[in-house]
């Protein structure tokens, strides 16, 4: 059998299509990736593919994920892929949600109720399901949580200091994201480092062209994570905001905006695109300040600035961790940011290599560490569709 795994993203959407044979590792027979996807970028929308030894690019109208998933579809189809289930990476499932759920029509009312959790994903994640029921007729479907990965967190991590009924109420609590890109990123780290998965420490720092957060993992589960009631809490982003005071946003309500303007504020016109008013992307935002544009230099700082802030946090909250960990296409990518955020440190013991870091690959496993770090410094490139993958066909098989 064949199945399709949709990974949808704030600005972006990959797909794989696994062949499942008993008694036989998962074969990949298709993949591909839409970038710039309902986002505004210098960079033209296209989809990257590769499907059965062939591969190409395509230019196409990605201005929303549902023209995104139907062209993906339509790849697989013109290539002659069957797909006989689907997995989608569902980013916030709320109070419903704490473990893989094969979408029904009871399903999908409580993940519609689940919207407004994630503004940027939720709906999105959504959208490329109905595509799916319309295009894929009578093929089951499953939606595979984020939020399943921090439902470890303690009440002294998860809880907000509000009025403990008020919380209760509305549901007012940190769940925490990018739970399936940690899930495959500490396997990995374990691995690297050789030793069991409950005794590794690690500081994550996935950091996507759209979200971005970052993880304290110990015993096995994490234990604190920098996004919290929905994805635009904690780290600086690409257009949403991370975190700001409280009083910014009743001050915006006292001058006559309303909540939906600052939603879509907050969300869509902050962050990178904000700071710079040039482009959502770091890279090129670093590239204009190196220019001498001084919006895009302070703009990459402020950046990395809000991630020292959490790595320095999470690192004494471990007492201190066997690796730091860089993940996702920002984190395995961008060797300029990993030398903002983890040079200058060595009174800490944190010793960044800066030709390793310069040179490794953002598409293997790599340390970048110099002799005599305290701490381990890797890249890993994440793989959050073999995680959906596993998920799926324990659902299967259940």
């Amino acid at each position: 059998m064949n199945i399709l795994i949709f990974n949808c993203g704030s600005s972006s959407q990959s797909f794989k299509v696994y062949s499942i044979v008993k008694e036989s590792p998962p074969k990949v027979v298709a993949s591909g990736k839409a970038k710039n996807v309902a986002t505004k970028t210098k960079a033209e929308p296209q989809i990257d593919w590769q499907i059965n030894g062939q591969k190409g690019s395509k230019q196409a109208d990605l201005s929303s994920h549902r023209l995104a998933a139907i062209e993906n579809l339509r790849l697989l189809q013109e290539h002659g892929v069957t797909v006989d289930a689907v997995g989608h990476r569902f980013v916030h499932g709320g109070e419903f949600f704490t473990s893989t759920a094969l979408i029904t029509s009871e399903t999908t009312e409580k993940l519609k109720a689940c919207f407004h959790l994630a503004p940027i994903h939720n709906p999105n994640s959504y959208s490329v399901i109905d595509v799916c029921r319309e295009m894929l007729p009578g093929v089951p479907q499953y939606a595979v949580f984020d939020t399943a990965f921090h439902a470890s967190l303690s009440p002294e991590a998860f809880r907000y200091a509000l009025p403990l009924d008020l919380a209760a109420r509305h549901g007012l609590r940190k769940y925490g994201f990018h739970g399936l890109s940690y899930t495959y990123v500490s396997k990995r780290a374990a691995v690297l480092l050789g030793k069991p998965l409950d005794q590794v420490k690690l500081v994550m720092c996935h950091l996507g062209t759209g979200g971005s957060s970052v993880c304290a993992f110990a015993n096995g589960h994490s234990v604190e994570t920098s996004m919290g009631y929905s994805p635009l809490a904690g780290l600086v982003m690409s257009t949403r905001s991370g975190d700001i005071d409280a009083e910014v946003v009743l001050e915006l309500l006292r001058s006559g905006m309303q909540a939906e303007e600052i939603d879509e504020m907050l969300n869509n016109r902050s962050g990178l695109i904000g700071l710079s008013g040039v482009s959502s992307n770091l890279e090129e935002v670093i590239a204009e300040g190196e220019k001498g544009s001084e919006d895009c230099r302070v703009a990459a700082g402020v950046y990395a600035n809000r991630l020292k802030l959490y790595l320095g946090g999470y690192y004494w909250m471990l007492n201190g961790a066997d690796a730091i960990v860089f993940t996702d296409s920002v984190g395995t990518q961008s060797w300029k940011l990993r030398e903002m955020v983890c040079g200058g440190v060595e009174s800490l013991g944190i010793r960044l290599d800066h030709e390793k870091n310069r040179l490794t690959s953002a598409e293997r496993e790599s340390f970048i560490e110099a002799e005599g770090s305290t701490a381990r410094i890797l890249v890993i490139p994440t793989d959050e569709e073999s995680v959906i993958l596993d998920e799926v066909i324990q659902a299967l098989n259940q």
